[in-house]
């Protein structure tokens, strides 16, 4: 079992000593993380090593481990999401700052000299999450209904409905308004 990391640091001074801190992240700490997981959901292992980019700023480069039980959105059935995030984030300390970006980095903003590891851990999982959770294979819940060739409506069975088809289509006039040339 990895240590648990601290609840805030001071990024730039861990920067200066070269610190690397490796630990994890029960999800009982990640609130918004624990909204969406399902029971089975591991610790996350976070390696964080607090260091200098090629340019000489501030960053964290690392990386978080774990796997995330999610509801499939087509089956509705639990999938398991291994979690792999390699992270590289320069540390600004104002918003208006755009070296990070023209170095290839993203850029985190530390406000009061200090960075709340469980917050900027929650942040980069939830942005390494897939927009939407689902098996490779799998059979969606309800069964899907397909598109007939005609115009003709469908009820739930799956059958044409000629009360709705015998009705006049109100468009129909503007079929013959472009006439070929």
């Amino acid at each position: 079992m990895l240590n648990r990391l601290p609840v805030d640091v001071n990024p730039f001074k861990l920067v200066e000593q070269g610190r690397c801190l490796t630990g994890a992240v029960p999800l009982q700490q990640l609130p918004r993380l624990a909204e969406i997981a399902l029971e089975g959901t591991e610790d996350m292992a976070v390696s964080l090593d607090f260091t200098r980019s090629m340019g000489g700023r501030p960053m964290i480069k690392g990386y978080i481990r774990g796997n995330i039980v999610l509801e499939c959105q087509r089956c509705m059935q639990p999938v398991t999401f291994p979690l792999d995030a390699l992270l590289q984030v320069a540390l600004t300390t104002f918003e208006s700052d755009e070296r990070p970006e023209q170095e290839g980095l993203e850029a985190w903003l530390i406000e009061d000299e200090r960075l709340f590891i469980q917050d900027f851990v929650e942040d980069e999982i939830l942005l390494a999450l897939p927009l939407v959770a689902k098996h490779e294979q799998c059979e969606p819940l309800r069964k899907l209904i397909e598109a007939l060739p005609s115009d003709e409506p469908v009820t739930e069975n799956g059958q044409a409905d000629s009360a709705a088809s015998a009705k006049k289509n109100p468009f129909a006039v503007l079929k013959n308004w472009k006439k070929p040339e």
